[in-house]
C-alpha cells in the first residue's frame, strides 16, 4: 500500500482513502489524475461506471469511472479500490466524485450494470442524475436468458436480429 501511495503521489494523482479504526488498515483508496479531473470539468454530462472484481491481487472491487466527450471519445476520471461492493463504499466513493465537481456540472447521466449498490449510491449523492442500464450488459443479460424460450434456431436468430435493429435504433421515430 505505501508503494501504490508513493507511486500516486509521485505521478502527481490526487487521492483520498479510509481507514479501518482498530488496525489503521486502508479499507478504500480513490484516485484520480489531475488532468482527469480537468477534462471531467469540461465533459461532465455522461459518466460511466463498472466495477472489476477479483481481478488484482488482493481480489479487492475496482471502480472505473468514466467520462464521455462531446466528440464520443472516453476518458478514465477515477479509480477506487473499495473494501466491498456494498451501498457504503460506493456512496464513501461517489462522495469524492462530487466534492471535486462543480454544483452546476454535475453528471445527467450515470450509465452502469445493475449492480444494485451502486445505482442506491447514485440516487443518494447524485439524486437529480438519471441512471440508465448499459445495453452491453442488457445485450448479456438477454444472450444468457431469452435464447432457450425459442423453439427453432432460426426463430432465435429472427428475433435477435430484431433486437438488435431496436437496441441500435438511431431514433425515437426508427425505435417505434
Amino acid at each position: 500500500m505505501q508503494q501504490l501511495l508513493g507511486q500516486l503521489a509521485l505521478n502527481k494523482y490526487i487521492k483520498w482513502h479510509r481507514s479501518c479504526a482498530d488496525t489503521e488498515t486502508v479499507t478504500d483508496l480513490f484516485f484520480a489524475h489531475p488532468t482527469s479531473l480537468n477534462l471531467l470539468h469540461a465533459f461532465p454530462k455522461v459518466l460511466l461506471m463498472d466495477c472489476t472484481y477479483k481481478t488484482n491481487r488482493y481480489r479487492l472491487p475496482l471502480l472505473e469511472i468514466v467520462g464521455v466527450t462531446s466528440t464520443d471519445m472516453t476518458f478514465s476520471v477515477a479509480f477506487a479500490y473499495l473494501q466491498y461492493e456494498k451501498e457504503d463504499n460506493y456512496t464513501w466513493a461517489l462522495g469524492i466524485l462530487r466534492s471535486v465537481m462543480d454544483e452546476n456540472t454535475l453528471p445527467s447521466i450515470i450509465v452502469t450494470d445493475r449492480e444494485l449498490a451502486l445505482m442506491n449510491a447514485i440516487c443518494m449523492v447524485f439524486p437529480a442524475t438519471k441512471n440508465l442500464l448499459c445495453r452491453w450488459h442488457i445485450g448479456k443479460n438477454v444472450l444468457a436468458n431469452c435464447k432457450k424460450t425459442f423453439e427453432t434456431k432460426d426463430k432465435w436468430e429472427m428475433f435477435i436480429m430484431s433486437w438488435n435493429m431496436l437496441v441500435m435504433s438511431s431514433s425515437k421515430e426508427v425505435y417505434m
